[in-house]
């Protein structure tokens, strides 16, 4: 397994080329800093140098099947061109470069969400939990009544800017047919029900060192535990977004009551 691994590490520096720092991708992207590397591609901070403002150019890998990164890449794109919110990025342009297939959107500056948790240790408390998933279950309905899952709502994928949340990486996410439109928003509900978790057990302290379910260790409004429940599909799953930000508000007014 270890040896699959090294293998696929060597392939991947072979076959896809990383652009360095100070770099210039497509003859107008000045490569700032390297955001990040996936499993379907690299991002990079660049500075567009025609309209003088930084944004996201993300790569896409070639060292994958080429039929399965070609379709992401449409995917990716043709999601991403759809959608106009102020807290998702906007996408500029899909070109190819070097024998690349690429694209650009907007930089979303703020701080992200799991070095908020992790590394600069901010607490949040039930309410402001609460209030932190309401405000994303906003975008994410927007998102559906677009037709489209996110399919990848974890705490790295979510940015807050000037005190409000944004969603950003539509790398896994998927439009909804006919077939799946009712299966695939679960997906989406599941991954705020662990988000709320992440949120919830910043805030927690125990010298107990065995692990106990979520259900003994949190000390939560009963509404705040049916919420997550649902969420969770220990209950009843959740089908409609206006569900979940009803039962939402009304945890929110319990605890603020």
């Amino acid at each position: 397994m270890q040896f699959l691994k090294l293998f696929k590490r060597v392939l991947r520096g072979f076959t896809d080329h990383q652009y360095g720092e100070n770099e210039t991708i497509y003859d107008k992207y000045k490569v700032k800093a390297v955001l990040g590397m996936g499993s379907y591609g690299m991002t990079y901070l660049c500075e567009n140098v025609e309209e003088k403002q930084l944004c996201v150019v993300k790569q896409m890998t070639k060292s994958k099947k080429k039929t399965l990164i070609r379709k992401q890449y449409q995917t990716e794109t043709e999601i991403l061109e759809q959608l106009s919110h102020p807290n998702i990025p906007r996408f500029y342009e899909r070109f190819t470069f070097e024998n690349n297939n690429l694209f650009s959107m907007e930089y979303i500056e703020g701080e992200n969400l799991e070095d908020l948790i992790f590394s600069k240790k901010k607490r949040f408390n039930e309410k402001e939990s609460l209030v932190l998933i309401r405000d994303l279950l906003h975008i994410v309905s927007y998102i559906h009544t677009k037709g489209i899952i996110h399919g990848d709502l974890r705490i790295p994928n979510v940015m807050i800017r000037n005190g409000e949340p944004c969603i950003i990486d539509f790398g896994l996410s998927e439009p909804c047919s006919v077939k799946n439109k009712d299966s695939l928003p679960m997906e989406d509900f599941f991954d705020l029900g662990d988000l709320l978790l992440f949120l919830l057990y910043s805030s927690y302290n125990s010298t107990i060192k065995k692990g106990r379910p979520w259900t003994e260790e949190l000390s939560i409004h009963e509404r705040t535990s049916q919420l997550l429940k649902n969420l969770l599909g220990v209950d009843e799953s959740y089908t409609y977004t206006s569900d979940v930000l009803h039962d939402v508000n009304q945890a929110i007014e319990s605890i603020s009551n």
